[in-house]
């Protein structure tokens, strides 16, 4: 019998041909994705699951065959991988097929909140011509000469600021070690503070762990330049949007591009208020290239465990081998 896999959620099939000549991959035939009911029904005889959504304990523990949860994205915050450590199953992310279009959509978000462009783009759409034309409105700022604090500089924030050193801004950063000199390319490593302290535009691309959930709160904003930008691509829970909310509701900070937000798909209300705020829907990797290449590389982690093979991007903390 061949072992059985799960798809949570409909993503791109033609990643899936590799995992479909293999085993038998249970996929879910309508356009919505497997409901929390639905998989702890199926999971029992299962073999991996391809996890595009919440993998909490008690579907983890409803799969006694389980050896591997490939995790559909670089986060895997939505995975118990302590329950997972605890029943011996893998835990794998991608990180590397993530990083092009994720750094792609940080760089649009600072690039329209830096030069207004939505905020513009709805006035010639609403307003009358007269009243939008003219020398010297709706004043706004280069990318060049700008300093780009980045915050989580792995592969998404060096991306990032690959794009960034093309449009002629200096670039610091935060991580927890120094990177080698060759991936540094003159990016300086900072303490928070000091990056906060120091930059025109702030972007998050750091995993949510303990550690940085609620990474920005009041105090850390209270340090960023008046006027400066501040974009968020990794999760919602790194912010504090409440006091993010309040210092644009002043006029503190000059705008925030966001693509992620504590209660999702909720979003706060007075963020869609606010003019100085492009917003956009989780969409870090939803194009149709880096799809089809996760798709690819988890099949490949599932491929690897199934066949005996250690995969690529393990995140157990404490991890109990059952390939």
């Amino acid at each position: 019998m061949r072992e059985k896999v799960i798809v949570t959620h409909p993503i791109p099939a033609e990643g899936l041909k590799a995992l479909s000549e293999r085993f038998d991959v249970i996929y879910p035939a309508r356009r919505a994705p497997f409901s929390h009911e639905e998989l702890k029904a199926m999971l029992p005889d299962c073999d991996a699951v391809l996890a595009c959504g919440p993998m909490p304990r008690d579907l983890i523990e409803a799969a006694p065959r389980l050896r591997i949860i490939s995790n559909f994205g670089a986060g895997y915050d939505r995975v118990d991988v302590d329950a997972a450590d605890e029943c011996g199953v893998i835990v794998t992310n991608i990180p590397d097929v993530t990083a092009e279009s994720t750094a792609e959509l940080a760089f649009a978000l600072m690039l329209n909140v830096r030069r207004r462009i939505p905020e513009l783009d709805a006035l010639l759409r609403t307003d009358k011509p007269e009243n939008v034309f003219g020398m010297g409105k709706h004043m706004a700022h280069n990318l060049a000469g700008a300093t780009l604090g980045i915050v989580g500089m792995g592969r998404i924030g060096r991306r990032l600021a690959d794009m960034a050193r093309a449009f002629g801004m200096t670039i610091l950063y935060h991580n927890r070690t120094r990177l080698p000199e060759a991936l540094e390319r003159g990016a300086r490593l900072c303490t928070l503070d000091e990056l906060l302290s120091g930059s025109d535009v702030v972007s998050l691309n750091c995993p949510l762990t303990p550690e940085t959930r609620g990474l920005i709160g009041a105090r850390e904003i209270a340090l960023m330049k008046p006027g400066a930008i501040i974009v968020n691509t990794s999760r919602g829970g790194t912010i504090d949007y409440d006091a993010l909310i309040a210092a644009l509701e002043t006029g503190r900070l000059a705008g925030a591009g966001l693509d992620v937000f504590p209660d999702e798909p909720h979003v706060p209300a007075r963020l869609l208020a606010l003019r100085t705020t492009v917003l956009t829907p989780h969409v870090g990797t939803n194009t149709h290239e880096a799809r089809r290449a996760m798709a690819e590389a988890c099949a490949e982690c599932i491929i690897d465990v199934l066949e005996g093979r250690t995969p690529k991007n393990i995140v157990n903390r404490s991890l109990k081998k059952k390939a």
